[in-house]
This record gives C-alpha cells, structure tokens and sequence, in this order.
C-alpha cells in the first residue's frame, strides 16, 4: 500500500511542477517529498527512506556545489567582472552583435564541457543580463540560447555535465570515451542549436548601436572593487583547477567550491546573512526535493518494470537503440538529469546483462544530455537559469513556454544524432 500510495504522491508533485505555475515548485516538491519520507519507503538493495539515510536519498555533493559556486559568483558580481569581461569581449569583436553572441556561446559551451554546467551558467548569465540591458531588449531568448548550449556544450566529456559524471561512473566510460563518441557530436550539435535558437534573438540598428557604446568605455571603468575582483578571480581559478584535479585529488567537488566561497567570507568579513541575497534557496531546496521524490521512484520498483517492458526488442539494436535515445530524451527533461540517470542506468545495465549492445550507453547519452534541453526540469542549471531570469526581470517562464523553444531547438539535433548513431553505432 505504501509503494502505490509513494508513486501516487510523485505522479502529484510532477503534476504541480508542471501545471500549477502560482505556486513555487520548491515549496511544493519539498511539501511532497516530506510526505513521501513518512512513508519509510524500503526495498532490498536501497537505503530506507528516513532522515538518517538523507545522504543517501539526496547529493548533497551537488548541494554543496551549487551553494559554494552561487556565493563565490556573488562576489564576482559585486566586484563588477561580469562587466569588466563582457567590455573586453565586445572590444574584441569591435561591437559586432553577431560575432560577439557567436563567439560568447562558443565560450559557453567549450567552458561547460571542462567545467560543470552550473558553474558555466553562473559566470554567463551575468554578461547576458548586462548586454541586454545595455541594448535595453528582452533577455529571455538570449538566456534560453545559454542554457541550451551549455547543455550541449557539456555532453562533450565525461566532466562536462553531472549526468556524464553518473554515467561515466555506472558505465566504467573513460573521459577520453566520452571526447571521442559525444564530443565529437556535440560540436554539430552547437551549430544545429545556435542556428535555430538565434532566429528567437530580434535586434535592430538602434540596439546594436547601444551596445557599441558600451564597447567604448574603458573596462577599467567597469570594475566596482579592483581588490574584490582580483582576489575573486584568483579564488575562482583555483576552484577550477581543483574541479579539474579532483577526481586526482580524491576530494568532492562541493568540498571545493565551499572552500572557495568559505575564503572569500574570511577575507573580505562576510556572513552568511550578507550573502544570503546572492543564494537561490529555492532552486536548493528544489532540488532537494526532486532528488527524494526520484529515489522513491526507484524504490518503489518503476526500473524494473522498464526493462522487462524493452526485452521484447532484444536483437533489432536499430528499434532499441532509438527506444533508448528518443525514450530518455523525453524522460530525462522530467525527472532531471542526476535523478533520471540514476534511475535508468541500472536499467541499461539489466539490458546488457540479458543480451543487449554495449552501445546503449552511446544512444542513452545522446538522448539524455540533448533532452535536458526540453523542459526547465531536465537539469539543475535549467533551473538556475530560468531562476536568475525571473530574478533579473521579474518574468516567470512557464514549462510550456519553456519546452516549446526547447523541442523546436533541440529536436533537430536528436534526429541528426539519431542517423550518427545509426551510421556509426550499428
């Protein structure tokens, strides 16, 4: 009684994530996940659902990560480097719109694919808020195109999302497994989704004009706290080299990025009061949330009933390898990138095991990191973006309006990958 009545609460915690738009889905997914912890949810195999086996429902490495980067980039914020580089970028491309957006999205997509997603979104959307205020236009496609090609950007490595990290670590693929069959993609992929998404982008001569103003101060000018920036930007250059590093380190990300944040509080005297405006509760404890209401999925035995649903397509790899691809990239924007793969590489697992191509891996990562695109759901940075714009402007993006820029962008480069898949994979 208990199981149905946790799959029950989950279909409803969807529901209200998805239609409901008055009401906070942090407040609700965390109102809905509380329930379902009361329930003491157990199985064999899977730690029972109570407070003390939080650290094993929720990863709070992630958690740690987020809080640590929202608050280092706070201080960048405030030092006024987010300005500072975007004068230098529009220096540089001598105030041309085009080659400027161009050449930022390229940036965001090779930083995301060494870097975690978030990160990328943190440092980018500053910059984006800025140019948009400057031409004094709607952000909101500018935004949405960021998050899109970081999503792409970081399906490129086995670093280059947290869902590859998952993947990489229930599969046993490589980094240079991950370069070499979806970085190659992904770099198809960033040109199939810029050209269709940059059409959402109207600027005209008055616009440009603006921000070819702002590409005649001197950047110099920009800077709020020279002292600030420098120690901000040294601080964060060390949290990337020990997010490259960790893995050789054998120390967690969110470890790292605390730290950094945990310095930047000493030494300029902050409080965690002070800098409590730069943090977005609500996207953490969202998240929180989300990642309860997925475990108890799991437990509840949704994985098992998946795969004995695909074993009928056992020897025709060209149906399930699509299933898989097509399959994941509209679960995935629905369950969310961590929780989703956690839940269905088992899955891939039990299909291998009874017979099925290793190269499932290939078509479920395809799928997943290119459906993450499809709803603000699919990945914790989509959150985060669609958080920061409504922060920004006071302007909500729906699910719907959200997944409709996300498929029209996004659906042509699955069918592409879907024909790679098959011409390479097969």
């Amino acid at each position: 009684m208990s199981m149905l009545l946790a799959l029950i609460l989950a279909v409803l915690a969807y529901y209200f994530i998805i239609f409901v738009k008055d009401m906070e889905n942090s407040i609700t997914t965390l109102f809905f996940a509380i329930i379902i912890m009361l329930l003491k949810l157990k199985s064999p195999g899977f730690a029972e659902m109570n407070m003390k086996n939080l650290g094993y429902i929720v990863d709070f490495n992630t958690i740690g990560i987020l809080l640590g980067m929202m608050i280092v980039v706070g201080f960048l914020k405030k030092s006024g480097f987010f300005q500072y580089a975007i004068i230098n970028i529009l220096r540089f491309t001598r105030g041309n719109f085009n080659l400027m957006l161009l050449m930022l999205m390229a940036i965001v997509a090779v930083t995301s694919a060494f870097l975690d997603n978030v990160v990328t979104i943190l440092m980018t959307l500053p910059m984006i808020f800025l140019i948009a205020d400057t031409m004094e236009i709607d952000p909101t496609p500018l935004v949405l195109l960021t998050i899109f090609e970081d999503n792409v950007g970081g399906m490129a490595t086995l670093i280059g999302s947290p869902l590859n990290l998952v993947l990489g670590s229930e599969s046993g693929k490589s980094f240079n497994d991950f370069l070499t069959h979806t970085g190659v993609f992904a770099i198809i992929a960033f040109l199939v989704v810029y050209y269709i998404s940059r059409r959402w982008v109207k600027v005209g001569k008055e616009e440009v004009e603006k921000l070819r103003e702002l590409s005649d101060i001197e950047p110099e000018k920009a800077v709020e706290d020279e002292r600030m920036m420098k120690v901000s930007v040294t601080v964060f250059g060390f949290i990337i080299v020990g997010f490259m590093l960790h893995s050789l380190m054998k120390i967690e990300l969110s470890y790292i990025a605390l730290l950094g944040a945990l310095t930047l509080l000493i030494i300029f005297r902050g409080s965690f009061e002070k800098v409590s405006k730069d943090i977005d509760w609500d996207t953490l404890f969202f998240y929180m949330g989300l990642y309860t209401i997925s475990y108890s999925l799991e437990v509840v035995g949704v994985l098992q009933k998946l795969a004995q649903v695909l074993m009928p397509l056992k020897g025709n790899f060209v149906v399930y390898s699509m299933v898989i691809m097509w399959g994941s990239a509209f679960i995935i924007p629905f369950l969310s990138a961590v929780p989703g793969t956690l839940i269905l590489a088992p899955v891939l697992k039990f299909l291998m095991r009874a017979g099925f191509s290793k190269n499932i891996w290939w078509a479920y990562a395809f799928g997943a990191n290119l459906g993450t695109n499809f709803t603000p759901l699919g990945a914790v940075e989509n959150l985060i973006g669609v958080a920061m714009l409504e922060k920004q402007t006071g302007r909500k993006i729906g699910f719907g309006e959200f997944m409709k820029y996300g498929v029209k962008s996004t659906v042509p480069a699955i069918v592409l990958a879907s024909v790679w898949l098959l011409a390479l994979y097969r």
